[in-house]
């Protein structure tokens, strides 16, 4: 408890939340009304009001690099007349008066007749696979979720993912939205685990989604591709053009087996035909002193020719390095089918150009800088947004930081 000036504050540290909760205390006696929850480093075990310099720091005491996050000293400077930075997201209430629950936020996309108007999907932290609804805004407000339903397609390919109910279980890693109405999701296969003597555990599959939510296809790829599965597979999915002329690009997060070092597919696939076609995206070498790999973790369309992707590093705090957004164009370039296993792909490479370092951004709001930027939206006037992926607070502070981009592209 301290006091700054006429205000009289009551500090509440939430261990397991990674939270500080923060009251006005209006008088003895008289209920405490809520007025803001600060982030924290992980566990945050002591709290110190400084009124006199209008301070308040937190110490969180866990630490544990491997894991990717490190015991940290939050210093918050008191200003009454300021609104709240955090959260950036928060949620309306369902029917029952409960807030709609979230966490784990993995891929993002812009309505495509509403510029207000933001989609996301969680990854496998959490079961019965759903699409968020968010307007757009500081904070976005998670207005309504469509939870999604089978209606016999995934089945036919893994009944192991479909509940009893017809929801699902999947790892969703990627939305788009589709010019035609709905959505093209993709869901990350576990992959023999980096020993390709294992047989695959589940395959990456890329669904197409009704706007209700009902899966209606179920399409995975050819045999000679999954026969180089190892893990890190889909991790963004964009959607141009219409019709018979619709194309999928999904981007697959690491090499597979017979890859070129330090390429990652971007895969092409053409709904009408039902055609899968590759190209290669050249990866930046890990430069974080805790080593570790650099991926891609998004995709999204600029243009039907230009894609804007998110590569970067598995690190957080002082280690992070490489979090930045690259575009590239097709143009002039024609995709190729894979080869039978065994062979060396000679897929065309794609030429990057460096859009935007986000270590700026996630520097910006004072805290650690957070490991995993999952999703990337493009607005039809060029504005972007990007996200982190929360981890559903599992070796991880459960901050969610959404930031706009404003005219990126």
């Amino acid at each position: 408890f301290a006091e700054y000036g006429t205000d009289r504050v009551l500090f509440v540290g939430s261990e397991r939340a990674s939270l500080v909760f923060v009251y006005d205390v209006n008088g003895v006696g008289e209920q405490l009304s809520l007025r803001q929850a600060l982030p924290t480093g992980v566990g945050p075990e002591g709290l110190l009001p400084i009124p006199q310099r209008g301070l308040f720091v937190a110490a969180a005491e866990n630490d544990a690099r491997d894991d990717k996050f490190r015991s940290v000293l939050s210093i918050y400077r008191y200003g009454a007349a300021d609104m709240p930075a955090y959260p950036t997201v928060v949620s309306a209430d369902r029917a029952d008066g409960a807030p709609i629950a979230w966490g784990a936020l993995s891929g993002l996309a812009y309505d495509l007749t509403d510029a207000g108007v933001l989609y996301a999907v969680h990854d496998s932290f959490y079961r019965k696979s759903r699409i968020y609804r968010l307007l757009d805004g500081q904070p976005a407000t998670i207005s309504d979720e469509l939870v999604l339903r089978d209606n016999g397609a995934l089945a036919a390919v893994d009944a192991g993912l479909v509940n009893a109910d017809m929801t699902v279980n999947l790892d969703l890693e990627g939305i788009a939205t589709r010019r035609g109405g709905g959505f093209w999701v993709v869901s990350e296969g576990a992959g023999t685990v980096g020993d390709p003597g294992r047989p695959v555990e589940s395959l990456n599959l890329l669904l197409q989604v009704a706007a209700d939510g009902t899966i209606e296809a179920v399409h995975t790829l050819p045999a000679s591709t999954n026969g180089r599965q190892v893990r890190f597979g889909f991790e963004g999915v964009s959607a141009v053009g219409q019709g018979e002329d619709e194309a999928v690009f999904v981007a697959f997060q690491r090499e597979w087996a017979d890859d070129p070092a330090g390429h990652v597919r971007i895969g092409r696939f053409t709904p009408h035909s039902g055609d899968w076609a590759f190209y290669y995206y050249p990866l930046e070498a890990p430069q974080s002193a805790n080593g570790g790999w650099v991926g891609l973790s998004e995709i999204a369309a600029v243009d039907d020719q230009t894609f804007a992707v998110v590569e970067r590093d598995n690190q957080a705090g002082p280690d992070a390095v490489i979090k930045r957004i690259y575009r590239f164009s097709v143009a002039g370039l024609t995709p190729l089918a894979d080869p039978a296993v065994g062979t060396t792909p000679g897929f065309p490479v794609v030429e990057k150009t460096q859009v935007r370092d986000l270590m700026p951004d996630l520097e910006a709001p004072g805290g650690q800088v957070l490991e995993k930027i999952e999703g990337l939206a493009i607005s039809a006037a060029g504005d972007a947004v990007v996200v982190n992926d929360n981890d559903g607070v599992d070796d991880s502070n459960g901050e969610t930081q959404l930031i706009h981009l404003p005219g990126l592209f």
